[in-house]
């Protein structure tokens, strides 16, 4: 009888150690997808181009600019981030601009929007950071496009443009896609005072 019952105790154990071995983690608890930095706005077209216009949204709180009125400045949003559970380590990304991808859109008819012009907003007229630093335990920082509002409005009745681009990551790699965005202003509707 009791060697029936330690063989039987020794196959239940046997049995647990199978089935608590057996288990895999939980979907959420895995890493999972590639680590990518991109720029969010170059998402905001669905992918069918990499145009972030401005101004977009309905009120000032969701406005994607806002007016830094104190120092006569037009502050367009931007950001970086990184895709992936694990992107949890810290980074820095150099950031700078293209006006080539812009003169060769506006040439090849490619960002002609409505019946207004588009322009390539000039490098005296706004200023950008040169890096951006996302600390560790963090996926994502903002950043601004600080653009000089009496230039700005000079451009009345047309459109600017600007390209933006990540390059130089300190850690990760960069989206084969979504690492540039092609910034697109109508200055009329920004109604600038």
């Amino acid at each position: 009888m009791k060697f029936k019952f330690n063989f039987l105790a020794g196959l239940i154990f046997i049995a647990i150690l199978g089935i608590l071995s057996g288990c895999e983690k939980a979907a959420s608890s895995q890493d999972f997808g590639l680590n990518y930095i991109d720029i969010p706005q170059s998402l905001v077209s669905s992918g069918a181009t990499l145009n972030y216009l401005v101004p977009t949204g309905f009120d000032a709180n969701t406005f994607n600019f806002s007016i830094d009125a104190a120092n006569n400045k037009v502050n367009v949003f931007l950001g970086v981030s990184c895709s992936g559970k694990a992107a949890l380590d810290g980074y820095s990304v150099n950031i700078t601009t293209r006006a080539d991808t812009i003169n060769q859109l506006i040439s090849n008819g490619l960002i002609k929007l409505d019946a207004k012009n588009v322009v390539l907003l000039p490098s005296t007229a706004y200023s950008l950071p040169t890096k951006v630093t996302v600390p560790g335990g963090q996926y994502a920082a903002p950043f601004y496009l600080t653009i000089d509002k009496t230039v700005l409005k000079t451009y009345a009745g047309q459109k600017v443009a600007l390209c933006v681009v990540l390059s130089g990551p300190t850690n990760y790699m960069l989206s084969p896609t979504n690492s540039q965005v092609v910034i697109i202003i109508d200055v009329d509707a920004l109604n600038l005072p």
